[in-house]
């Protein structure tokens, strides 16, 4: 019997929630992968996976090999993609993190266009709340700058530097008029990235603003569809509107006057040995972010 399609089948048992499902996906038979997970649990000396004729459930130590098991299983695949890519065009699964916000409204943009080049590649991307470090098993994390993963073993390549600035669509500036002043923006509706419709913030002249709405969210997209449906003023970055802007959904208001600035990084963990899919997104990804900003 064999070790590594033995640890396989036991992880992908686990996943799937059963026998069946598993041998389905690995186009074999129940009765293949329960001889394996017996061959395992024999050498192993413990109990894995706890059967009756209904469910399933992992042992303590089969929770513990199962953890343990998939991260040895990922780096195996790694190693095998990364040494095919040698002499091939670069292959495998890249794992890529974000914001919800920046996964949803700026990620996407480039996804299709990487993928062209490298068809070989598979894209995953995690989304995670603002603040949250990511899963250490992703390749890259594109965030804010974040102290805590320096920490971590990660190195941080700059990408662009985010600025936030004030936008209203056409419906609102002639229901309500454009403020020409923060002393006016603070008498408007501002729509509230959080969880109160009253946020202080700090521009970047040091100014220190309160800002006052009706509508408040954690969800960007109900935060700039109701910018867009005219409910309010919308501080955002550019390059996540892009799209609004060029279509004349949202216009630019206050200008010269600036929310936070802030560098935006893509992390990736130190390795001895980079994964070329790795380096090649964040290439493509400087590469395209340049282009847009000099049109």
């Amino acid at each position: 019997m064999d070790w590594l399609e033995s640890v396989k089948s036991y992880v992908k048992v686990v996943d799937e929630g059963s026998f069946s499902a598993a041998a389905r996906q690995m186009n074999t038979s129940s009765s293949a992968l329960s001889k394996r997970l017996h061959w395992l649990e024999d050498r192993l000396g413990v109990q894995l996976l706890k059967r009756t004729t209904r469910s399933l459930s992992q042992t303590e130590a089969g929770r513990h090999f199962y953890q343990r098991a998939k991260q040895q299983l990922d780096d195996w695949q790694s190693l095998v993609d990364e040494t095919r890519s040698v002499n091939q065009s670069p292959t495998g699964i890249l794992k890529i993190g974000a914001t919800i916000a920046v996964g949803s409204k700026l990620l996407v943009r480039y996804f299709d266009g990487f993928l062209t080049l490298y068809p070989n590649i598979k894209i995953q991307l995690i989304t995670t709340v603002p603040g949250q470090l990511p899963e250490l098993s992703m390749d890259i994390f594109i965030s804010r700058e974040l102290d805590r993963l320096n920490s971590l073993s990660f190195k941080a390549t700059p990408l662009f530097k985010h600025k936030a600035e004030f936008f209203v669509s056409p419906k609102y500036a002639q229901q309500h008029g454009i403020p020409q002043s923060t002393d006016e923006l603070e008498q408007h509706n501002v729509l509230v990235w959080g969880e109160h419709s009253r946020r202080d913030i700090t521009l970047s002249n040091g100014q220190h603003i309160t800002m006052n709405g009706n509508f408040a969210t954690t969800n960007p997209e109900a935060l700039f569809h109701s910018a867009k449906r005219g409910m309010g003023v919308l501080l955002t970055g550019r390059s996540m509107i892009r799209e609004e802007i060029e279509s004349g959904e949202l216009i630019h208001i206050l200008q010269g006057i600036n929310g936070d600035e802030t560098m935006v990084h893509a992390y990736y963990p130190k390795l001895d040995n980079e994964h070329t899919r790795t380096q090649l997104f964040i290439s493509y990804l400087k590469e395209q972010i340049s282009i847009e900003r000099e049109k």
